[in-house]
């Protein structure tokens, strides 16, 4: 598919999903793109005024944190300094000098080459059509110049010359990166993420000692990037976590630009724009709208920054302390003993304040921690987390042994959670929410009635993960797909179905049947992603005896009975399975300890694939751009009466 044609089948696909007044408001917005190409004039073209200022009590955080945080940044600012960039997987060729040649920022990765379109208006750049195209992602990534803010921590931590280097570093992608021109400025979310990148670096080392053409050239910085963000907001189905994005770079950029026109009014309104969004995309039960956790978490650090820099981080409105609470509370309830989460829907491995470029496993326990700080509740700590620069900026409560036991019911956001009262716990989680959020579900997958399970520290059941967003349309829909989520699919075909790389064509709606806790904990929950197709509901009953078994019992309502199908379990990569002779049983092991057995009484039967290039398979993604095989338990057959798998866990403390 070219991608003229492919440009269009997008725009087919997305007007679907569209509300009246959505397409009025892009009809809107398309024209004002059109109009906005005589502001492409060049960093000369951008005429600030007034001060350039600091968020107050950044750099003096800093100053105070710990000797083992130096030494993390100073790692990292040694890499940064060599020329060392590694980001999402894959390593950019190391430039000649540092800072280096402006042509820089413009590199792929994956090839070395310039990524094509630089110097073409934002809005004409195509980056999401055709069936394989480049992966932006990558490219902004590098660009969102998160690597300065450990680099400017370094500065002020061993009193490294610093300040020259990273204004060298800003004005070496200024030159490199023209206002309005090329991939950095398509999408407002990059532009938040920069200019809080900058905001934060300049913060720690100070601005008293730029000269004025530096100092000037900042300044058009933070103008160019307010007033872009400004004109083009993400609204209706695209007003995600972008747009909390957005909302925390106009407080940031505005407080570092306080000459911008309407400055206070603007920072103002996008403040309680902000506790507005908050309010919509975390549900009153703690579970995040976009049905990620990581994503969810991200915006809730977008959101706590913007706080920081304003100083209201001690005085948030009571409903906010709630949700921010409630989501803190929920991921504790998904979190394992090693302050992991189930890898559920969409994440890219972004985060704003970033310690290192090394991808974060514990990212959401670190958000909860700092959630658990912000609203004075140590109740809410997580049991483990990683240090970072983050810590000492939003502040961070200390981790805590305590853990929540039993089966809580998660209703608006969909999710039911088992725990066993074990010293190493056994954590089951049922998805029976929404596919994503709003009319597209953009970060959601395929994955409804899925479970996803660890013990103690070790995750066993696990998610495919995300892999790719724009350079293979196959590879991004397989990882949505139905077939590598921990549930059933039928006759090869899944619950919902993508149109487009944040679309789809089709969503499954469930429904929560029945929850009880006692005499044995127990919930049943259904879909409708196969009535369309095959006019039958899938119907998905999960029973805790409260110590060490779960039972998951399938079935197909209405339509024809004899249907093909195939109940998925996804193993983590760190596990390996054994099918029984019978094909009845499976025992899951890790590193020689036996973890636990899934075994099926009804009319299914095992096999196990492990990396299938053919089929897509038996793979799964730790990080964004990083692909491992690893073992999927396959239980397939004709469900012509009710499966019944049981899990049993044979080992726990």
């Amino acid at each position: 598919m070219d991608s003229a044609l492919g440009r269009l089948v997008w725009y087919r696909n997305r007007l679907a999903a569209m509300s009246a007044a959505e397409i009025v408001h892009r009809v809107v917005e398309t024209a004002t793109k059109q109009t906005a190409r005589r502001h492409s004039g060049g960093w000369e073209a951008v005429e600030p005024v007034g001060p350039l200022a600091i968020i107050p009590g950044i750099r003096s955080r800093i100053a105070a944190s710990s000797p083992d945080l130096s030494a993390l940044t100073g790692l990292e600012a040694d890499n940064i300094r060599a020329g060392d960039f590694c980001f999402l997987g894959v390593r950019w060729p190391a430039p000649s000098s540092m800072p280096p040649d402006p042509t820089f920022w413009r590199i792929d990765p994956e090839d070395g080459e310039p990524f094509p379109q630089w110097d073409t208006y934002a809005f004409d750049i195509s980056f999401r059509h055709g069936i394989d195209t480049r992966e932006i992602k990558r490219v902004w990534e590098l660009n969102r110049l998160q690597f300065l803010v450990p680099l400017a921590a370094d500065g002020a931590l061993r009193n490294q010359d610093q300040p020259a280097l990273l204004a060298r570093m800003v004005r070496s992608w200024m030159e490199g990166n023209p206002p309005y021109r090329g991939p950095s400025w398509i999408s407002g979310i990059e532009l938040a993420l920069r200019t809080i990148s900058v905001a934060l670096a300049l913060s720690i080392l100070g601005v008293d000692c730029l000269d004025s053409v530096t100092h000037g050239a900042l300044l058009r910085f933070f103008f160019a990037h307010v007033d872009w963000i400004r004109r083009f907001p993400s609204l209706n189905s695209s007003a995600n976590n972008h747009r909390i994005a957005e909302l925390a770079g106009m407080i940031v950029g505005t407080i570092m630009a306080p000459g911008f026109p309407g400055a206070v009014a603007l920072r103002e309104n996008s403040w309680r724009a902000l506790l507005a969004e908050i309010d919509r995309q975390i549900c009153p039960d703690g579970v995040g709208a976009e049905q990620s956790p990581g994503y969810t978490a991200f915006s809730i650090e977008l959101f706590l920054v913007a706080a920081a820099a304003l100083g209201r981080e001690g005085s948030l409105p009571a409903p906010t302390v709630d949700r921010l609470s409630a989501w803190s509370e929920h991921s504790l309830w998904l979190m394992d003993t090693g302050g992991k989460v189930p890898a559920i829907g969409d994440f890219d491995d972004c985060r704003v304040i970033a310690t290192t470029q090394t991808p974060e496993s514990r990212y959401v326990a670190s958000i909860v921690a700092a959630v658990s700080g912000c609203v004075g509740r140590p109740d809410l700590a997580p049991p483990a987390k990683d240090p970072g620069i983050r810590d000492v900026i939003l502040g961070s409560a200390q981790v805590s042994s305590a853990q929540p036991v039993g089966m809580r019911l998660f209703a608006s956001g969909g999710y039911s959670v088992f725990r066993s009262g074990h010293k190493d716990p056994v954590v089951l989680t049922l998805d029976h929410g929404p596919v994503g959020y709003l009319s597209i579900a953009a970060h959601g997958h395929a994955d409804t009635l899925s479970v996803w399970l660890s013990v103690g520290n070790q995750p066993v059941l696990a998610d495919a993960g995300t892999y790719l967003y724009h350079s293979s349309r196959n590879l991004r829909d397989l990882f949505r797909d139905t077939a590598v989520h921990n549930t059933l699919s039928l006759n090869s075909v899944g619950s919902s179905r993508p149109s487009g790389p944040f679309n789809w064509a089709s969503k499954a709606n469930a429904r929560l049947v029945s929850s009880e806790s006692a005499p044995i904990a127990r919930v049943v929950a259904e879909h409708d992603g196969y009535v369309a197709q095959h006019g039958t509901r899938h119907r998905r009953a999960v029973e805790f005896d409260d110590a060490s078994r779960f039972t998951i019992v399938d079935e197909l309502l209405d339509g024809p009975v004899d249907k093909s199908v195939t109940v998925s379990f996804l193993l983590d990569p760190s596990c390996q399975s054994t099918v029984a002779q019978d094909r009845r049983e499976v025992l899951i092991t890790h590193g020689g300890r036996q973890l636990i057995q899934i075994a099926s009484a009804g009319p299914l039967k095992a096999r196990v694939v492990r990396g299938d290039e053919a089929t897509g398979l038996g793979w799964l993604s730790p990080s964004f751009g990083a692909r491992i095989p690893t073992d999927q338990i396959l239980f397939e057959g004709h469900l012509d009466k009710p499966s019944t798998i049981t899990i049993s866990v044979l080992q726990n403390g």
